[in-house]
């Protein structure tokens, strides 16, 4: 009883944790986009200040704006922050936390179709939504490939909470180092659009008031859910198991998990602005690298 109390104040204390980080890194990704077009970036709090001006406008808000926020918030719930013990395990399997995360932005587009409010817009809109669904033949497998790679390279742990918790006790640099390629795929195609404010502004642009700021606020804890997913691949060194004393977890709830996410969001705020390669091509590159190396990881093992 007293295991599950804990769970579920520690889900509790990441929601809320969450909550409140969301709209400080979309401040962040603004301020690096300013910086590297050469003008000054907006402070930190400016978009919650922007939330909280929408919200003073009374308007209706449809029932799919808040599908789309509890999609999120379900995802919310199974990725960890800085433990393991959290209570939805089987969320933090991801191709499940993706497709939540997924069906929260076909929400918006589906909203950006109807509310376009010029014929002009509503077509420039249906192109730009048309290249999602190339993103999507990218993603999905993606996603799929990683709860694969991390089944085959880690037996017996088919979530990213079953790996980090196994991976103290069967330790797999191969798989480790596959899942940093993979994770740096899913980087590069979620970068385009699922990660850009300045592209989900352009699909609310029909909106406004209340309705606006909650689109806003889903695209920050979206963009927050998917920075965590990546991360937790990356550095699950960062992640506690449940013998993490008191001050150990504190360290990694308050400073270790916002630093790699600020970390993760200036880098893709950089590489967007610079786009150096092809994304698309080098995330095919990336996976094929992650696959051979956890296959052979196993091969020795």
């Amino acid at each position: 009883m007293t295991s599950l109390l804990l769970q579920l104040c520690l889900m509790l204390g990441q929601l809320l944790t969450l909550a409140l980080l969301a709209p400080f890194l979309t401040d962040l990704e603004t301020m690096i986009g300013g910086l590297m077009a050469g003008r000054h970036g907006p402070l930190p709090g400016w978009r919650w200040r922007q939330l909280r001006m929408g919200w003073g406008q009374s308007r209706t808000i449809p029932a799919l704006t808040w599908f789309g926020l509890c999609a999120v918030l379900l995802a919310s719930m199974g990725i960890p922050l800085a433990t393991t013990q959290i209570t939805f395990h089987f969320l933090s399997e991801p191709l499940v936390c993706g497709v939540l995360l997924i069906l929260s932005c076909a929400t918006v587009w589906t909203q950006a179709l109807t509310l376009a409010p010029t014929r002009m817009t509503e077509l420039r809109l249906k192109r730009s939504l048309g290249a999602v669904g190339q993103d999507l033949l990218f993603l999905i497998p993606l996603l799929a490939l990683t709860g694969t790679l991390i089944t085959v390279g880690l037996p017996g742990s088919a979530t990213i909470t079953g790996l980090l918790q196994q991976r103290v006790l069967q330790p797999s640099p191969a798989l480790l180092g596959g899942l940093v390629f993979i994770a740096t795929a899913l980087l590069l195609v979620l970068n385009r659009r699922f990660l850009s404010q300045a592209w989900h502004e352009e699909l609310i642009a029909g909106t406004e008031g209340r309705h606006r700021s909650v689109l806003r606020y889903r695209h920050d804890l979206t963009a927050l859910c998917w920075y965590l997913l990546i991360a937790d691949l990356i550095w699950p060194d960062a992640i506690a198991t449940n013998t993490a004393t008191a001050g150990h977890l504190a360290l990694l709830w308050f400073v270790a998990a916002p630093a790699r996410l600020g970390v993760l969001v200036i880098l893709v705020a950089s590489w967007r602005a610079l786009r150096p390669l092809p994304s698309s091509r080098l995330a095919l590159v990336l996976s094929g690298g992650a696959i051979l190396l956890v296959l052979a990881g196993r091969l020795t093992s």
